[in-house]
């Protein structure tokens, strides 16, 4: 059976997702596993031996899921420390029939990725939008065809050195091989927008706990992204602040019980209960003044979202919208107040989706789009052969045989 597991590494948890590829090329869910993470923030390792139980966890929930044994995984990849470059390329094709080959587009992808990089930066993809041939642009695939010039527009994502080695550790440390590594927003992309929405342009917020992605695409591809420090886990514990919670496990629930992005969306007469730090005591508060705070710091991650957006000069370029996604969107009256934020676009809340099968009802949160789309990326650029592996029950059978025959033949 081959294997396309996603590792989303995360502020708040670790999500392992395996899946199998079929011979139509399409994914189908074999097992997921989740685990509470603390050893990340904001996109760092903060704490490599809680980050690497995690992933164990995670891996080991998968593994006795699907009765599978998981060998290596897509790693998602976040923080600020992420940087995006727009490059162009060309290269001349000389031979007398002019057939572009794979050869060509090798030797152009190897020209786009001739930049000079300081030595604390790692190239992490290299994603051609589109091809033009001898001036015609909007080519998406030049194989085969004819061409004196051919070109490319690329976006060229790279991450800090010592970011992505901690992040490799940890996942080696914990048993696995990174197959590859892919920046978290463009896999949440892959799971929540259409074609049709990347094509004409479209933002994607990605509000996850420690961090916010933003990314922009347009005709097609990646062409812009950025990450902003704040995320769900600052509502949390603006929660846990204001009212004094018993612990910070007690402002999550309520946030997810009575939480809302708006504060006049909630009755004025309904009310909170909660334990008070210190005494325990139980307090009552109105929900209203409960979502006001909540309400403030969502605003603030949206406004920032849009600072970034701005900043990449696309802002009016974005005829699908934005598109908000990731465990932070999952609050009701999210999208109504992205509309007021985001002004005149269009906002929705992505949910991942498996192309061509249908996801397990308990991934289909916006918090799973960045796992779902790993292994989505994964199908794209790994090779079948990777991530190959058997039935847990069928490698034990080979280690007990070969001890079998170890004992006879020392």
């Amino acid at each position: 059976m081959t294997l396309i597991t996603g590792l989303d590494i995360g502020t708040t948890k670790v999500c392992c997702l395996a899946t199998q590829r079929q011979p139509d090329g399409t994914l189908q869910v074999v097992a997921y596993g989740v685990a509470p993470c603390k050893g990340v923030k904001q996109g760092q390792v903060v704490d490599m031996e809680q980050t690497v139980a995690a992933i164990q966890q995670a891996v080991h929930e998968a593994q006795t899921m699907g009765d599978i044994a998981i060998t290596g995984a897509v790693v998602g990849v976040t923080g600020e420390h992420i940087e995006s470059i727009q490059r162009r390329g060309e290269i001349t094709i000389t031979r007398p029939n002019r057939e572009v080959t794979q050869e060509d587009l090798e030797r152009l992808r190897f020209h786009l990725q001739q930049v000079h990089l300081p030595p604390d930066r790692e190239l992490l993809h290299t994603l051609i939008r589109q091809y033009i041939i001898d001036g015609q642009s909007g080519i998406l695939n030049p194989l085969g065809m004819s061409a004196s010039h051919l070109q490319a527009e690329a976006t060229l994502i790279t991450g800090g050195v010592t970011f992505l080695q901690n992040l490799r550790r940890c996942v080696e440390r914990a048993g696995l091989e990174v197959l590859a590594m892919a920046l978290e927003p463009y896999a949440s992309g892959l799971a929540t927008l259409s074609s049709e929405e990347r094509e004409i342009g479209v933002a994607l917020v990605d509000i996850g706990g420690g961090t916010t992605d933003v990314a922009i695409f347009l005709e097609g591809g990646l062409v812009f992204s950025s990450a902003v420090p704040v995320g769900g886990n600052q509502v949390t514990r603006d929660v846990y602040i204001m009212f004094r919670l018993a612990d910070p496990q007690e402002a999550e629930r309520l946030k997810h019980e009575f939480g809302s992005a708006l504060a006049e969306r909630v009755p004025e007469t309904e009310r909170v209960s909660y334990r008070e730090m210190g005494t325990h005591e139980e307090r009552r508060v109105p929900r209203r003044l409960f979502t006001e705070v909540i309400e403030e710091r969502m605003r603030e991650i949206l406004e920032l979202a849009r600072e970034e957006v701005e900043r990449s000069g696309l802002y009016d370029r974005l005829a699908a919208g934005v598109v908000l996604t990731g465990g932070g969107s999952c609050l009701p009256c999210t999208a109504e107040l992205g509309r007021q934020v985001f002004g005149a676009l269009p906002v929705r809340i992505g949910v991942p989706q498996l192309p061509g099968a249908p996801l397990p009802s308990a991934l289909q949160q916006p918090a799973y789009a960045t796992a779902v789309g790993l292994t989505i990326y994964g199908a794209h650029i790994l090779p079948d052969t990777h991530g190959t592996v058997a039935p847990a029950h069928l490698w034990k059978q080979l280690v007990q045989t070969f001890r079998r025959w170890f004992r006879k033949n020392r």
